[in-house]
């Protein structure tokens, strides 16, 4: 499995298949995983999402900005397919791993 990691502007590979991942999805443990990359609120802001969308975030989470001041970031629902194109086109100018199709969607 790999992910495009909100503190890198890269894909990482999680070293785990998908039975595995999806046991740690369900093991309570993912809070823990984000910590220092949500916001006061972000629970509210996801579920008024609908599943074709995702949260654009300015300055990027991996920047030093956002990093000083998380809560002052800018965030908006856009089309998950932004999302993973902004992803894609940042994991090929860092020469990091591909994300194949999902760049695609």
């Amino acid at each position: 499995m790999t992910y495009f990691a909100p503190d890198t502007p890269a894909w990482e590979a999680l070293d785990v298949g998908h039975p595995q991942g999806g046991a740690w999805l369900l093991s309570g443990r993912v809070a823990t995983f984000y910590d220092g990359l949500r916001w006061p609120g972000w629970r509210e802001e996801a579920a008024a999402l609908d599943c074709s969308q995702g949260t654009a975030v300015y300055p990027f989470l991996w920047s030093e900005d956002a990093r000083a001041d998380l809560p002052a970031t800018s965030r908006r629902p856009v089309p998950m397919r932004e999302v993973l194109a902004l992803s894609r086109d940042f994991a090929r100018r860092t020469g990091a791993v591909d994300s194949g199709f999902l760049g695609e969607v």
